[in-house]
């Protein structure tokens, strides 16, 4: 009896409890739903930067904002050139010698009629010492031959006197009247040795002239040709190591762009049109210009007319064969007042327009925002005016893809 009791109590103890059973899958259930939607998440991110990394980000073309004048917006044609004073002049000796000493240095400005350089000249100042000399004898002479002519004068006038007296007689009158006469004749030869001299010292001092190096106008020495001891050879026709020249002279106060257009675009040219001028070196300054020349010669080989504009306001930054830019304006037009105020332009294939509302995307490092601008005008050579919340050198997305998000990644094709 006592077996069969303890054997009941064994089994019940082997018994489930199917409450407490009921009550634990209850809770697992929502352990097991928390962690399967974590799962599904970490795999989500991890399919997302997986298929980033796969895909990349988005390439996007990029152009700029840029800072525009309305004289710029304006431009009918442009054309390149280089700068070239009309008044410039490369300037030598007229006569071959060696250079003995050069006054001016490349930027110093001089004045008509002053000395730039002398080549050595002293044999020809020693020939000019032995001419003046000459001219002195000579004017010795023929003063000491007029005196006797004056005396040979007198004394044919009395002679003739005496003459007149019957005091005197044929033969000596005559005589007295040849002296006279060859006295004469041998004062104005002398006179003319004197001229001769003269002129022979006039020859030396225009050959030692010709030995000095003048500027022939007032204008900037651009460049230094030549140093103390070279050769210089009017033409530049001498050795391989002579020069032609010693300095280069330019006025830099009238200079102008000398470019090449297209015949093709000759129609939309005509003398004294305004311009303006943008040199490559003064990148901060638009100048103003004005056609002055069409020059009547083509070149059929290239297409091409050579034009000369004229630049108005020149100041201390140009000088010659600087790179520059002519922008032609329209030639009927007046000038605007504020032709110089810039405006901010950008491509209109930037310009994005969302529910009544243009925006662009702005590059910020390697991803783009939204930012939101206010057109105006019509556009011109693809370019479109406008305001907002950008500002001139901003990098812009041109042709933005349509799948473009604020703040995405993006990289720049080249």
């Amino acid at each position: 009896m006592a077996s069969a009791t303890k054997l009941r109590d064994d089994l019940a103890a082997l018994r489930i409890d199917r409450s407490l059973r009921t009550q634990q899958s209850g809770s697992g259930k929502w352990f097991a739903l928390a962690v399967i939607a974590l799962l599904a998440a970490i795999a989500g991110g991890g399919y997302y930067l997986l298929s980033e990394r796969l895909a990349g980000p988005l390439a996007v073309k990029v152009d700029t904002v840029r800072l525009v004048s309305l004289g710029q917006i304006n431009t009918v044609l442009t054309a390149t050139g280089y700068l070239e004073s009309r008044q410039q002049a490369a300037v030598g000796a007229k006569a071959p010698g060696r250079v003995a000493r050069v006054l001016v240095e490349e930027g110093d400005k001089v004045h008509a009629g002053d000395l730039l350089a002398e080549l050595g000249h002293s044999d020809l100042d020693a020939m000019l010492a032995s001419k003046t000399a000459q001219v002195r004898y000579a004017e010795a002479v023929a003063a000491e031959a007029k005196r006797q002519a004056a005396q040979k004068e007198r004394d044919f006038a009395r002679e003739q006197s005496l003459f007149d007296k019957k005091a005197g007689t044929q033969a000596a009158l005559e005589t007295a009247e040849t002296d006279f006469h060859t006295a004469a004749a041998r004062a104005e030869a002398l006179s003319a040795n004197v001229a001769v001299a003269q002129a022979q010292v006039r020859e030396a001092e225009e050959a030692i002239a010709n030995l000095k190096v003048i500027a022939p106008f007032a204008g900037t020495v651009v460049t230094k040709d030549a140093e103390v001891g070279e050769t210089i050879m009017p033409g530049g026709m001498g050795l391989a190591s002579g020069r032609g020249s010693v300095a280069t002279l330019a006025n830099l106060d009238q200079l102008e762009v000398d470019t090449d257009v297209k015949e093709d675009y000759l129609g939309q040219l005509e003398k004294g049109q305004p311009a303006e001028v943008s040199v490559d070196a003064v990148p901060d300054r638009r100048y103003q210009g004005r056609l002055r020349e069409i020059i009547p010669m083509g070149d059929r080989t290239r297409g091409i007319v050579k034009v000369k504009v004229t630049i108005v306001d020149p100041d201390e930054h140009l000088f010659p064969d600087l790179g520059a830019t002519v922008h032609f304006q329209p030639a009927k037009s007046e000038r605007a007042v504020d032709a110089d105020q810039k405006r901010m332009y950008l491509p209109l294939s930037a310009v994005v327009t969302k529910d009544g509302r243009d925006f662009v995307w702005r590059l910020e490092k390697d991803h783009v925002v939204q930012a939101h601008v206010t057109t105006s005008g019509e556009p011109k050579d693809g370019l479109i005016r406008v305001d907002g919340s950008v500002k001139g050198g901003d990098r812009i997305v041109v042709d933005p893809p349509a799948e473009l998000i604020n703040g995405a990644r993006v990289r720049i094709l080249e």
